[in-house]
Formats: C-alpha cells, structure tokens, sequence
C-alpha cells in the first residue's frame, strides 16, 4: 500500500460513513460493507499478532489497494479506513466506554450482527495460529462464540440459524449488546502478545 503524489499536489480528505459506504458498494468486484470491515478492523485492533496495516488492506480491498495516487476517491477510502483502524486501537486503549461497533440495521432498527462476525472472524484467519492458544481459554473462547456464532463464514450456516430452540436463539440474537465487552476483553487478554509480537526477533536474539 504505496501512496504516489500527484503533480498537481491534490490533498487526500477523509469520507464519511455514508459516501465510504456508496464508494465499497460501486466497486467492481465488489468489496465487503461498512460493518464487515469494522468487524474486521475489530480483529486487527486486538489480534494477538500484530499485522502491518499494509497487509491487511490488501484483504479488504484486494490488489487495487496498492500504489495509490493521492487525491484520488481510492486513497480516500483508503485513509478513511485506516482513520477508523486507529480510532478503535485508541478507544480500546484509553476509553473502551467509547467504543461502538458499526451494525448493520433493518428498516425497523434490528440489529443485524453477522455482517460484523464475519468481518470479525476473516480478521481473526489472518492469524488463526496466534489466535488458537486463546481461543482455547473457555474465559476468551465462549464469549468469541456468541460474536463468531453469527458469522456465516465459518463453513456453512451461521450458529444462530442452527439453534433449534427458540430461547437459545433469543439469547444469542441479543449478543449484539455486549459485543463492545467481548471486544474490550479479547483487547485486553491478547495485549502482552501483540505487543510481544511488534518487536522485531533479532531483538530477543542479537548476534
């Protein structure tokens, strides 16, 4: 993700929400919605390896993401994302009461989650190994379940159309609300190695 400058020394600016939203949905072929890539910008905030942002761009936006002119509607996109990316590491961090993930909503306001999930978990393959050892820790892996339940990207339907009973399909439709906390704790419990995992090897091992 290299950005060149134009001659004419055009400035980037940001986009709102809903131009971002009209531009991902223009694209051909098309790039995954507003709260699928803020699933995914969750994934990345608290992963437990950390991934250069340059890499992961490519996931969102495939190879046209790379060598972009400034001043261009890509670029914009592109910052605006990254805006975005940095505004969830810095909530997290010093004011997870802040925090709010963007769902998608039905005309009469329910709240659709599985967009979100599957952001959320294409983060969380970029990674899957760093991820098994906590996954693993019932503490982090059964309150994962009730945001990963929802995606459909798991290898078939999602968890929540497979719940035969009614009261547990309820409870897990509701999972929305305490997503922000699941986030929050994941950011937490992970910390130490994605801190760990920013410093370069030849530090812990120098010649």
């Amino acid at each position: 993700m290299k950005f060149k400058r134009r001659s004419t020394g055009s400035k980037t600016r940001l986009l709102s929400r809903e131009q971002l939203a009209i531009w991902l949905d223009a694209l051909d072929p098309p790039a995954a919605g507003i709260s699928a890539i803020d699933g995914f910008l969750a994934a990345m905030a608290v992963s437990p390896r950390f991934i250069e942002p340059e890499a992961w761009m490519v996931t969102i936006l495939g190879e046209r993401a790379s060598n972009v002119l400034e001043g261009t509607r890509m670029a914009a996109a592109i910052r605006t994302i990254l805006a975005r990316y940095e505004q969830i590491c810095d909530e997290l961090a010093e004011s997870p009461e802040t925090y709010a993930p963007v769902y998608m909503r039905t005309d009469d306001g329910e709240v659709l989650l599985e967009e979100f999930a599957n952001g959320f978990f294409t983060g969380v393959r970029l990674a899957l190994d760093a991820w098994t050892p906590f996954v693993s820790d019932p503490e982090i892996g059964y309150p994962l379940a009730m945001l990963v339940g929802h995606s459909s990207q798991t290898g078939g339907p999602s968890w929540i159309d497979q719940l035969a009973d009614p009261a547990a399909k309820d409870a897990l439709a509701d999972a929305w609300r305490v997503v922000p906390d699941i986030i929050l704790m994941v950011h937490d419990r992970c910390y130490e190695a994605r801190t760990d995992s920013m410093i370069p090897a030849d530090l812990f091992n120098p010649s």
